[in-house]
């Protein structure tokens, strides 16, 4: 039997929450152990629903036995909390980003590095299943030699979210570029293999004025391919797309789940048009997802349970990888 601890039971830790009772349903041996949150009025009421011990005790939470210990608390903690567990010898999964900036990334590296202990950082778009197709097909060289690849996100926001931890540039660590672009910048560097080059940026940050940037735009390199990636916290709708461009056809993923609409990937041939009653009759649907299970899927993942991913769950190489291609973009905005 598998033991999960979550250290942190807000939006996040909650979907962590979820992810055990979905693996459980599948038949899968894993379970809660401890969650600590402080600050949860609610952490008695999940504890009943979800079968957990809500520790009270910081120190016992940490010093608890568990196959993967889970960190889901805002950024402006969550370093300190993974550098305290580096030395534990037990798998630690750590909600993205690896820390606010490159230096935060590297201390937290610098704590696992001599240490016997797994850590992975929670970059569960990995786990999409349209994203998952798109890139075997990207990779696999399904649409002929590359042309391009276009990434765009955008968060529709609320009013009163500059009062949030999400909009403080020393809390969250950044703007839009950080959370969500950092999901972006993972899968630009799975697409082509950690070899973009920053040629272009732009940012607009006139909005909610708390001195993040609110939207930005890139161009990137990858060899003779082109990648364009938008990311916006002021797109007033939820939005995801990837459009994958090369010589024979293309793919096309749209949506992420809930907000952002179920999400579809749809490929096509050049000239499909030739051989149907128009481009759009050509297409193949590949999926459709409402993505409610990536967060269970990454967990299964990172316990070894189920059968074997097709992406692998980012690793503190990946993710500092990622982390370094943000602060180039970071640094060129500047």
């Amino acid at each position: 039997m598998k033991t999960v601890n979550i250290l942190g039971a807000g939006l996040i830790g909650q979907e962590r929450m979820k992810a055990v009772a979905k693996l459980q349903a599948r038949g899968l041996s894993v379970r809660l152990g401890a969650v600590y949150d402080p600050f949860q009025t609610k952490l008695s009421e999940y504890a009943e629903r979800y079968g957990f011990y809500p520790d009270s005790d910081l120190e016992h939470f940490l010093n608890s036995p568990a196959d993967l210990t889970v960190i889901a608390c805002p950024h402006e903690t969550a370093v300190e909390f993974a550098c305290r567990m580096a030395g534990c010898g037990r798998p630690v999964l750590l909600e993205k980003p690896l820390g606010r900036n490159l230096d935060e990334a590297e201390s937290i590296a610098a704590a696992f590095k001599h240490s016997n202990t797994t850590l992975f950082v929670g970059l569960n778009y990995r786990f999409m299943p349209g994203i998952v197709a798109l890139i075997q097909d990207w990779q696999q060289g399904r649409f002929g030699a590359p042309i391009s690849l276009r990434l765009q996100m955008g968060h529709g926001g609320r009013p009163g979210d500059e009062e949030t931890w999400k909009l403080d540039p020393v809390r969250c660590g950044g703007g839009a570029v950080l959370d969500p672009g950092i999901h972006l910048l993972d899968l630009i560097s799975l697409l082509t293999h950690n070899d973009a080059v920053l040629e272009g940026q732009h940012a607009w940050k006139g909005f909610w004025k708390t001195g993040i940037e609110e939207d930005a735009h890139f161009l990137f390199r990858s060899g003779s391919t082109t990648v364009s990636m938008e990311v916006s916290v002021v797109r007033w709708r939820s939005q995801f797309e990837i459009f994958a461009l090369g010589t024979d056809g293309y793919g096309q993923v749209t949506g992420r789940g809930r907000s952002y609409g179920q999400q579809v990937y749809r490929r096509g041939k050049r000239w499909g048009w030739q051989h149907a009653s128009s481009q759009l009759s050509s297409e193949e649907i590949v999926v459709e997802d409402d993505c409610e299970d990536s967060f269970a899927d990454e967990l299964a993942a990172c316990l070894g349970l189920g059968a074997e991913p097709v992406i692998s769950p980012a690793q503190l190489h990946d993710a500092l990888q990622v982390m370094r291609f943000y602060e180039s973009a970071q640094a060129a905005l500047k």
